[in-house]
C-alpha cells in the first residue's frame, strides 16, 4: 500500500502543478486590468484547478489512507495530509463549484476595478486615503470616508448570497458552518484562537484605552470637533487599523516624500543578506486605472516566478507595505527547491504573515531610518521616541481592529440573517472604541475586501504578529546579540535555514519550536507592545 500511496502522490503532483500555475497566472492578469475577458479566463482556470479536488472516489481513497495506521515517510505523510485537506471543501457538485467560483471571482474583480464617486469624479483608494491623511476640513474628511465605503453597497448583497451557498455546502460536509470548516482546515483550533483573542483583548484594554484617549484629544483639537462628534473620519484609515499622526512632528511621511521606495526596499533586504532584485524585476508597483488597489504577493509556480503587486506612493504606509510584501516574497524565494511541490510553501498563512510583519515594522525603527533611509544620527535620535510610539500605537490599534473583524466574521457566518450593520458597529464601538456615524444602517463592513476575497483569514494577521515578535526576540537574543538586527546578514541566514527552507514539511507550531525553542508564545508580543 505504501508504494501505491507514493505513486498516487507523484501522479497528483504532476496533475495539479500546471493547473495551479495557470490559475495563478490568471489571478495576476486579472489583478492588472480587470477586463471581462480576463475575468472569464480566471473563472475557467480556477474551476479546472479546483475540479481535481471534487473527485469523490479519489477523496474516499485519500481519506482511507489518511485514517490507516500506516507508518509513512514523514514527507509523504505530510503531503497526503495536504492533499486530504485540499479535497475537503470541494466535495460538492460541479455546478455548485462553478457557481461559487463565478461569485468569488466577480466580487474580487469588483474590488479590483471599483472607483468611488467623490466630488463628481472617480477616486482611487489612494486618493481617498490621501484626503484622510492630510485634509483639515471635517466635512471633506467625512465625504472621503463615506466614499471609501461605497463599494460595500455593491458587495454586500453578493457576499450574502455567497455565504448562503458556502454555509449550505459546509453543512452537507458535516460542519456547523463554512467559517468553522475553514478554521479546521487551516490547522487552527477555533476555541483556542478565540480564547487567545479574549486574553489579548483584556491585556491590551488599559494600554489601548489610554493611547486612544490621548490620540482622540489631539485629533478633536486638530479638527475642531466635540467629543460627541468624534466620528470615524477623524482617523487616516477608513477602518482605524493604522496609527494616524495627530500633531506636528509625529508623522513619518516627511521622511519618505523624496525617497526611492523601491531602492530602500532593496537596501533593507540587502542589509540582512537577502537579494530581491529578481523579485523587483517581476513586480508591478504603481497604480493605474483598472488595476487592483490592494497589495499582495503571488508565488505563481513555486519554482521562482514570484510576483508582488503594490500601488506605491511616497509615504510611510507604502514603505511599510513594500517591506511587508517583499517579506512574503523572500519566504517564497528561499524555499527548498528539493521539497515536493505540495510542501514548497510557507508552513502556514500565519508564518508568511509573520515574516512580512517582521520586515514591515522596520519603517518605524529609528536605527533602520538612520542606516537604511539615510537619516542623520541627530534626526534619528530626535524622532526615536515618536517612531516607537507610532509602532506601539499601531500594534495596539491593529490588534483591536483585527479582533473586531474576526469576531464579526465568525458571527456573520453563524447567523447571516441578523442585523449585520448593527452588529458591525456594536463590535467597532466596544473593541475599537469608535463613535458610530449618525447612520449605521449601511453595510460599511462589506467594504473590507478580506471578508469577501479571503474568508476566515484575518486571524492569521494577529497570530502572525505574535510569531513575528517571537522570532524578533529570538533573533535579538541568539542571532545578533543586540537590540537591533538592521544591517546584519546573519538574520537572513537564520530565516533561510530555520524558516524558509523548511517549507510546510512540518505543522507550523512544530516549525516555530524548532526555530525558536518554543511553540507560539504571546508573551513576546505583550512584552514588546503592551507592558513596555
Amino acid at each position: 500500500m505504501k508504494a501505491e500511496i507514493s505513486q498516487y502522490i507523484g501522479h497528483h503532483e504532476k496533475t495539479i502543478t500546471p493547473l495551479y500555475k495557470d490559475y495563478s497566472l490568471r489571478v495576476w492578469e486579472l489583478s492588472l486590468t480587470g477586463t471581462p475577458l480576463l475575468e472569464k479566463a480566471l473563472i475557467e482556470a480556477k474551476e479546472k484547478y479546483l475540479k481535481v479536488y471534487s473527485n469523490r472516489d479519489e477523496f474516499r481513497q485519500v481519506k482511507q489512507w489518511q485514517s490507516s495506521a500506516l507508518q509513512l515517510d514523514p514527507v509523504e505523510a505530510r503531503q497526503l495530509k495536504v492533499i486530504h485537506d485540499n479535497f475537503v471543501p470541494y466535495q460538492i457538485e460541479e455546478d455548485v463549484l462553478r457557481d461559487i467560483v463565478e461569485r468569488e471571482t466577480q466580487i474580487e474583480n469588483l474590488f479590483n476595478t471599483f472607483r468611488a464617486s467623490f466630488e463628481g469624479a472617480p477616486a482611487s483608494e489612494n486618493q481617498l486615503r490621501d484626503i484622510l491623511r492630510s485634509e483639515t476640513n471635517i466635512a471633506r474628511r467625512r465625504a472621503a470616508w463615506e466614499a471609501s465605503k461605497q463599494v460595500g453597497q455593491e458587495v454586500a448583497p453578493r457576499l450574502m448570497e455567497l455565504i448562503a451557498v458556502r454555509n449550505r455546502e459546509a453543512r452537507k460536509l458535516g460542519y456547523s458552518d463554512y467559517y468553522s470548516m475553514m478554521f479546521e482546515l487551516q490547522e487552527l483550533d477555533e476555541d483556542s484562537v478565540f480564547s487567545l483573542f479574549d486574553s489579548l483583548e483584556q491585556l491590551s484594554e488599559k494600554a489601548f484605552t489610554s493611547m486612544k484617549a490621548e490620540l482622540d484629544e489631539k485629533l478633536r483639537l486638530k479638527y475642531g470637533v466635540t467629543e460627541a462628534a468624534a466620528y470615524p473620519w477623524l482617523y487616516s484609515d477608513p477602518f482605524f487599523q493604522e496609527f494616524p499622526a495627530a500633531g506636528p512632528g509625529e508623522s513619518l511621511d516627511e521622511i519618505f516624500k523624496d525617497k526611492d521606495i523601491e531602492g530602500l526596499t532593496r537596501a533593507h533586504f540587502d542589509s540582512i543578506g537577502l537579494d530581491i532584485r529578481d523579485l523587483l524585476s517581476r513586480a508591478d508597483l504603481y497604480e493605474r486605472d483598472g488595476k487592483s488597489q490592494n497589495a499582495f504577493c503571488l508565488d505563481v509556480d513555486r519554482e521562482g516566478d514570484i510576483r508582488v503587486l503594490c500601488n506605491v506612493r511616497k509615504n510611510e504606509r507604502w514603505m511599510s507595505t513594500m517591506l511587508h510584501e517583499f517579506g512574503h516574497a523572500i519566504y517564497d524565494k528561499y524555499h527548498d527547491s528539493g521539497l515536493p511541490f505540495l510542501l514548497r510553501t510557507p508552513a502556514h498563512i500565519l508564518s508568511t504573515e509573520a515574516i512580512a510583519m517582521l520586515n514591515g515594522r522596520m519603517s518605524k525603527n529609528p536605527e533602520w531610518l538612520m542606516k537604511i533611509a539615510g537619516l542623520s544620527e541627530a534626526d534619528a535620535r530626535r524622532i526615536s521616541a515618536n517612531a516607537f510610539k507610532a509602532l506601539r500605537s499601531e500594534m495596539l490599534i491593529f490588534l483591536r481592529w483585527a479582533i473586531t473583524l474576526v469576531r464579526f466574521e465568525r458571527e456573520m457566518y453563524r447567523n447571516p440573517g441578523q442585523d449585520l450593520n448593527r452588529l458591525w458597529w456594536d463590535y467597532v464601538s466596544r473593541i475599537q472604541k469608535i463613535t458610530p456615524p449618525p447612520n449605521i444602517d449601511k453595510p460599511h463592513w462589506a467594504s473590507k475586501n478580506h471578508l469577501s476575497t479571503s474568508p476566515a483569514y484575518y486571524q492569521n494577521y494577529v497570530l502572525g504578529e505574535l510569531m513575528a515578535s517571537q522570532l524578533l526576540q529570538y533573533i535579538h537574543t541568539n542571532v545578533v546579540h543586540a537590540e537591533s538586527y538592521v544591517g546584519n546578514a546573519s538574520v537572513g541566514q537564520f530565516l533561510v535555514q530555520k524558516v524558509f527552507v523548511q517549507g510546510s514539511r512540518d505543522e507550523w507550531n512544530a516549525m516555530l519550536k524548532k526555530a525558536t525553542g518554543e511553540q507560539l508564545n504571546p508573551k513576546h508580543w505583550v512584552d514588546q507592545f503592551v507592558e513596555n
